[in-house]
């Protein structure tokens, strides 16, 4: 039984939202830019894996599992939409992020998922940083997406919401990413401006 967090809900805009690890200070932090010229339904940049939806903007349930088995699905109607690899970049806590607001908040209702029903809360999960995951997203909903977009009335209420699980599974080894040397104010301003102002020489 895979260990498995609470299930937030993310408000996806721009058609994706991020599964992000949680800066930490004394770290560099990891600002690279997705690639969004893909047809990827995922895609993996230092510190965010950034999952694609089908539609421009929508609310979607997200829960974070950890798991020795890569090959079991939250149940048989989940898709496998995407496997990834991903490697720590701080000290591995992750979370399901709303596209542009900040970490997710709690899901309305409890998501169905190996076999149990997982409790709204904070959707997040504790990676070990020496480690490195292949991971899974699975979606539920997603290929009614489109649809749902363009139902209203009844119709798009007995339509099924979108949820997603995002499963890490441990599949090798990395050197754990450790808090960059301290640095003092003189040694910052010499690094980022190529020399030190006129007032510090």
């Amino acid at each position: 039984m895979p260990s498995i967090s609470h299930a937030g809900a993310v408000h996806v805009e721009y058609n994706h939202f991020p599964v992000g690890e949680l800066w930490e200070p004394g770290f560099e932090r990891k600002d690279d830019r997705p690639n969004f010229q893909t047809d990827e339904a995922v895609i993996v940049v230092p510190g965010r894996i950034i999952v694609r939806s089908r539609m421009q903007e929508d609310f979607a349930s997200v829960a974070l599992a950890l798991s020795d088995r890569r090959d079991q699905a939250p149940g048989p109607e989940w898709a496998l939409i995407a496997s990834v690899t991903y490697r720590p970049v701080y000290k591995g806590r992750m979370a399901a992020f709303d596209t542009t607001n900040g970490p997710a908040g709690s899901a309305d209702e409890a998501l169905e998922a190996f076999g149990c029903l997982v409790p709204p809360g904070e959707a997040a999960i504790s990676l070990e940083p020496s480690r490195v995951y292949d991971v899974q997203v699975w979606a539920r909903g997603r290929s009614y997406a489109p649809e749902r977009c363009n139902a209203v009335g009844p119709e798009a209420e007995a339509s099924d919401p979108t949820a997603y699980v995002v499963v890490f599974s441990p599949c090798g080894t990395q050197e754990a990413p450790a808090p960059a040397a301290h640095e003092s104010r003189r040694e910052r301003l010499a690094r980022t401006r190529g020399k030190l102002p006129l007032n510090m020489r």
